[in-house]
């Protein structure tokens, strides 16, 4: 072998495992040596001579000197290296297993944290999850009791289609009725869309709920298998050589997303927690504003209904006067016309008078039937008395027409009170009665 090669090599081999451990004037010395034996062995002596010089013989002995020091410092070396090897390799694995039983215990905290959080979060998705419940409860009751005063407005509405003529008015308590139906069929409708939301944040409270149900079991999983684990000593019973398991790699997660699952379960859990929180918040002011809205229209109803009733009373009052008044007019005019009657036949005796006087003064004998001023009377008493008939006359038509519109206006009158008594009726007795209190009562 080469010198450069065989220091090479030489060096390589402390180099790469004892390197850090030999001096440089060693090495030195070992490179001198194995080049002086290359040379010596490089010149053998000549053909011919059977005798070494002294100097031959000199540097023979000292190379045997160097290379026992290199052997025997070479294995000092060796051995102070391998008691070190197994000092320092004894040390390190009491270190590696102090830190594995550390690490261990730290992974038993960390789990232990995050099954405290899994647990406090489960608690709490539960109790929103009760309390959502009774939210539903409330607002399936808050649905159930739309039924009644729905009930009461569409018994009103068909009530008052028993109004009879001219009373058949769109009018006020008409309106209100009506936009009480479209009030409350909107309500109902808000009510079980507002049920359906419930339902289906149920479903992801529920989700969640098993989410971080699994996430705890498999926490508490982990946690029995670590204690035994952190448990284990050299001197336990349970130990056993499991060779090549090192190798075998069944773990699915880093810690980072071992936490990150964790971490994302509880996030899941609280929005679905804080949904469903809004959601309850929305209900109650659901609640609350229709039950509000429903009682206002109502109350608004129930005053169009008194102010209509007050209105039709008012109006019977006045038509029942107004019919007293001709009642007494007709009583009075059917008075006049027999004065008319009277008045005129009275004139009959005067104008058959009149009229016979000039009968009986157109015989006169010849001279005699002067146009005197007799004669010029008694024509103008027969005009004044007929004159006389003729305006009696036209005041006894005019005084019969009167009689029968005052008939026509009482029968009228009559029909027209009748049909006020049935609207109040109906307004007084059928509907606002049942209308005293608003029937809606959602129990909290």
């Amino acid at each position: 072998m080469p010198p450069n090669n065989y220091v090479s090599t030489y060096q390589g081999d402390f180099g790469t495992k004892y390197g850090r451990n030999l001096s440089k004037s060693f090495s030195k010395s070992v490179q001198n040596l194995s080049q002086g034996m290359y040379q010596q062995s490089a010149n053998p002596v000549p053909v011919g001579l059977n005798k070494y010089t002294h100097s031959d013989w000199n540097l023979s002995n000292t190379n045997n000197y160097n290379s026992s020091d290199v052997s025997r410092h070479n294995s000092e070396r060796i051995r102070g290296e391998a008691m070190r090897l197994i000092t320092e390799r004894s040390r390190k694995t009491v270190a590696s297993q102090r830190l594995a039983d550390q690490q261990i215990a730290d992974r038993l905290r960390q789990t232990a944290s995050w099954r405290s959080q899994l647990q406090t979060e489960l608690q709490s998705n539960k109790n929103e999850n009760n309390i959502l419940m009774k939210s539903r409860s409330k607002l399936e009751q808050a649905i159930r009791e739309t039924e009644r005063p729905l009930k009461v407005s569409s018994q009103c509405l068909y009530a008052r289609d028993g109004r009879r003529g001219i009373d058949r008015v769109r009018d006020g308590v008409e309106r209100g009725l009506e936009f009480e139906v479209d009030n409350i069929t909107n309500v109902r409708q808000n009510l079980v869309s507002a049920l359906d939301q419930v339902n289906q944040q149920m479903v992801v409270n529920r989700n969640t709920k098993h989410q971080l149900e699994l996430d705890l079991n498999n926490k508490d999983h982990a946690l029995n298998i670590d204690h035994t684990v952190h448990n284990l000593h050299n001197n336990s019973r349970q130990i056993n050589l499991h060779g090549g398991v090192e190798r075998i790699d069944s773990t699915i997660s880093t810690p980072q997303t071992w936490a990150a699952f964790s971490h994302q379960n509880i996030l899941q859990s609280q929005g679905a927690r804080s949904r469903s929180q809004r959601l309850r918040g929305n209900i109650d002011s659901l609640i609350d504003n229709s039950t509000s809205n429903m009682a206002s229209a109502w109350q608004a109803t129930n005053k169009n209904f008194q102010s209509r009733i007050a209105e039709t009373e008012n109006t019977r009052s006045r038509l029942v006067t107004h019919l007293s008044r001709n009642m007494d007019e007709i009583y009075q005019q059917e008075q006049h016309i027999g004065q008319l009657k009277g008045a005129i036949q009275s004139l009959a005796a005067p104008l058959k008078v009149a009229q016979t006087r000039l009968a009986l003064r157109s015989s006169r004998p010849e001279i005699e039937a002067c146009r005197d001023s007799p004669h010029y009377k008694l024509v103008e008493e027969v005009g004044e008395i007929q004159n006389s008939i003729g305006l009696l006359n036209n005041k006894l038509r005019e005084a019969e027409t009167s009689h029968q519109d005052l008939l026509r206006n009482k029968s009228r009158l009559e029909h027209d009170i009748g049909v006020k008594n049935n609207s109040i009726l109906i307004d007084k007795q059928k509907c606002l009665s049942n209308r005293k209190s608003f029937p809606y009562i959602v129990k909290n």
